[in-house]
């Protein structure tokens, strides 16, 4: 047990180092970039074109949405096999499969959601550029289709979440909806979901948060980016995080 822990002591120191060394490789990158200048020339739209960033968000889309139907599909056939079936041992391979494609359902819907979302939004134009006759988005038909589909699969996979999970959840279900069918999880499952809960906020409010911190510092001082509202929107995030462990803590402890 003395050399577990002591190994574990070793990685804890290991892992700070490096953290150490890499804010210091940046720092020190950054003193020698804004003192002989480099990077000067560098501009947002010399990295990355909105049209370039719009495009990206469409291939990824091209992947993200049949793959998201394709398990939604798994689905429904996996749940319908696991109601039809008599033997209990594959009825229990059946709602195991169904449950798993499920869950993989959901991640991939969210992460096409929000890559659609961020495609059809990063075309926004300035307001004060709609009198210049500018819209204040610049869509294609292409960025119509992927609102229909983002609809469409919002719909879809809520429907099918309902009929597996046995509990009527609205299309665009509200904060204290997904509370209540988030408590209508068996105890394994839910506990489960805790868990996960607890180790992604860990993980956002001490480590991903604060690194973003540091390469928007490093952004801001290698090139010319404005990367003020960067910090802003982190900092209303890793604020918010925090705020709402406060009515965990007064209901738990009251």
């Amino acid at each position: 047990m003395k050399e577990q822990k002591r190994i574990s002591t070793q990685k804890r120191v290991l892992y700070n180092v490096l953290i150490f060394l890499a804010g210091a490789l940046i720092g020190g990158l950054s003193i020698l970039f804004s003192e002989t200048g480099l990077l000067k020339n560098i501009s947002w739209s010399t990295i990355f074109s909105v049209q370039l960033l719009r495009q990206l968000g469409w291939v990824s889309l091209l992947i993200l949405y049949p793959l998201t139907f394709f398990l939604i599909y798994q689905t429904r056939k996996y749940h319908e096999a696991y109601e039809k079936e008599a033997d209990e041992d594959k009825n229990y391979e059946w709602y195991r499969l169904t449950f798993k494609n499920l869950e993989y359902a959901g991640i991939v819907f969210n992460i096409s959601s929000a890559v659609a979302l961020f495609t059809i939004l990063v075309g926004a134009v300035y307001i004060g550029n709609i009198t210049n006759d500018k819209s204040p988005l610049q869509w294609s038909y292409i960025d119509w289709v992927i609102v229909i589909l983002l609809i469409i699969s919002q719909i879809v996979f809520f429907k099918t979440l309902q009929r597996v999970r046995h509990y009527k959840v609205s299309a665009f279900p509200t904060t204290k909806e997904m509370q209540e069918f988030a408590l209508s999880y068996d105890e394994s499952e839910l506990q489960a979901n805790y868990e996960q809960s607890y180790l992604i906020l860990l993980s956002l409010n001490q480590r991903i948060l604060p690194a973003l911190y540091v390469i928007l510092a490093g952004l801001g001082t290698l090139t010319p980016l404005n990367v003020v509202s960067g910090f802003i929107i982190l900092l209303v995030i890793h604020i918010y995080i925090n705020v709402m462990y406060y009515p965990m803590v007064k209901k738990y402890f009251k």
